[in-house]
């Protein structure tokens, strides 16, 4: 009566552990969809940064070659006329002006199209926007001091200078971006591992109970007992495998009998010429690990 009690308990509790092991895989399913929709959306957000990183790279040389234009227009080793270097430096800095004008817009853009709630990126971008503030107004100043040609180079050089910072500042976020790129690939690429793990054991009746993966349940006087996997099995006995590649495993035995459930037709056993069960091969993959993620295999 007492090893009845012990057979009813034992059914009534596989139920529960294969749905444990089964809620655990739908769980790391849905956090590995959720963490592939975050890669997606990264990638989008830093390729929009990348295109207006550029651009302002672009400008930045730009406003190098205006500012050598104006240098030589200004030189005193060149001779020009009056009228013509004043109107070369002009449109040199009116130029500049308007690439940076540009440059402000992209930030903007910048800042509207990469979704993140980064304290430390809002406060680059709003310092980015503080710094081209600044140039617009240095740039006023400037247009003023055109009607005598009393151009600062010191104050162009500085101007070159600042944006450069820009372009530093938006690097240090572009690599920031690939960190948190690079670290939600290893873990996404972490999890699908381990949703792809089976584990196999294969051995004589003896040897698997030895190791504690089966017993016998049920029966009468010892006649009818059928073979199952222990409830508190020896998980350290069997053989890790990755299931979306292995789809045959060797087992050379005149006699083979699966403990775990595998629904039939989900695989079938290959026998050699000498009537010898060389391999089991999976046909089914995903029916065949449904219901749990181990395999025992008891052979004579």
């Amino acid at each position: 009566m007492k090893k009845m009690k012990t057979y009813i308990a034992a059914l009534l509790l596989a139920p529960a552990f294969v749905a444990c092991n089964q809620e655990k895989v739908d769980e790391l399913t849905a956090e590995n969809r959720e963490l592939s929709n975050q890669k997606q959306e990264l990638n989008s957000e830093l390729e929009a940064y990348m295109k207006t990183f550029n651009d302002i790279e672009t400008n930045l040389k730009e406003i190098k070659e205006r500012e050598e234009s104006i240098n030589l227009s200004t030189s005193d080793n060149i001779e020009y006329e009056e009228g013509d270097s004043k109107e070369a430096v002009v449109n040199d800095i009116q130029a500049i002006n308007t690439l940076m004008a540009e440059n402000r817009q992209k930030i903007e853009q910048l800042q509207s199209k990469l979704n993140t709630n980064s304290k430390e990126f809002k406060r680059l971008v709003a310092n980015l926007n503080r710094r081209i503030k600044e140039k617009d107004e240095e740039l006023v100043a400037l247009k003023e001091d055109l009607e005598n040609l009393n151009i600062e180079k010191e104050q162009l050089a500085k101007n070159v200078e600042d944006l450069t910072y820009t372009v530093d500042t938006l690097s240090t976020i572009k690599s920031k971006q690939s960190e948190v790129i690079a670290s939600q690939t290893e873990k996404i690429e972490n999890q699908t591992e381990v949703l792809n793990e089976a584990y196999v054991a294969i051995g004589t009746f003896k040897d698997l109970e030895n190791e504690k993966v089966v017993t016998k349940e049920g029966g009468l006087l010892g006649i009818g007992r059928t073979e199952k996997l222990k409830s508190d099995f020896n998980d350290k006995a069997f053989s890790k495998i990755d299931k979306t590649k292995v789809n045959s495993i060797p087992v050379f035995a005149k006699k083979v009998e699966l403990v775990t459930n595998h629904p039939l037709g989900s695989y079938e056993l290959s026998v050699n010429d000498e009537e010898e069960v060389e391999k089991l091969v999976i046909l089914d993959p995903d029916k065949f690990w449904n219901s749990s993620k181990y395999l025992v295999v008891v052979v004579n």
